[in-house]
């Protein structure tokens, strides 16, 4: 059934007042309330017309509230979807793959290694490479003898690193990785398990200008790129504390 001529004009009434922005809202919500508050204004307009007067003035903030709400909602919106779109990588802990121990060192000191096992997806249209990994929590007070991210080949069960053998994660392809840190303490813990949390970072590499492959170095402030380094944490869960000497 066809629209009639007359609810066809109130439609684009409508259409057209939704595209007016949150100030023209305002303004008008503003100038109908100095036409009732200000006795001045009031006494110009007819006495019939001043309850229309109202009425339009408390159609007006009804309209202001109702568009400052949806511009909220709207800039709300526009904020999750920025920040989604910067993560560049997501990193989902593999269960029961965590496991840590402490070693006492000929010198009399005590060395902890932390390992676990992610899948890792990358979100972005370029290769990820992921070469760095740290400790956030638990805290642990010494030097960090090594750190590092080991990634599996997409095509076959080989691991490497990406500075080694140049390993990688194809853009919008799911891998496992593993990271390993090494620090020259001990954590403070009641019960042989620990909550630990990792911080977990992509640099692109730059391309060689001798030709083949990639220069060893990373490309750090490289302003061909958007953006050359990506950090991601993510929660391990539980790690099991493994006894004995770690290789």
């Amino acid at each position: 059934m066809e629209p009639t001529g007359a609810a066809s004009a109130w439609t684009k009434v409508v259409d057209a007042v939704k595209q007016w922005p949150l100030w023209l809202f305002l303004a008008v919500a503003l100038s109908l309330s100095v036409f009732i508050a200000v006795p001045a204004f009031r006494n110009l307009l007819p006495e019939g017309a001043r309850t229309w007067v109202v009425f339009g003035m408390a159609v007006a903030w009804i309209f202001t509230a109702t568009k400052g709400m949806a511009t909220v909602v709207d800039a709300w919106r526009a904020h999750r979807a920025a920040a989604h779109a910067k993560i560049k990588f997501v990193i989902t802990a593999i269960e029961g793959q965590c496991i840590f121990g402490v070693v006492k060192q000929p010198d009399g000191s005590f060395v902890t290694h932390i390992r676990g096992k992610f899948l890792v997806k990358n979100r972005t249209d370029e290769p990820l490479h992921l070469v760095t990994a740290k400790l956030l929590r638990p805290r642990i007070k010494g030097e960090v003898i090594q750190s590092g991210v080991i990634t599996r080949l997409p095509d076959r069960d080989m691991y490497g690193s990406a500075h080694v053998t140049g390993n990688f994660i194809p853009p919008h392809i799911t891998l496992p990785a593993s990271a390993s840190i090494l620090i020259r303490g001990v954590p403070k813990l009641k019960k042989a398990v620990m909550k630990a949390r990792i911080e977990m970072g992509g640099r692109e590499r730059r391309k060689s200008l001798r030709g083949g492959g990639y220069e060893a170095h990373w490309a750090v402030g490289d302003t061909a790129r958007r953006e050359t380094r990506w950090v991601m944490k993510a929660l391990l869960g539980t790690c099991q504390r493994l006894s004995g000497k770690l290789e």
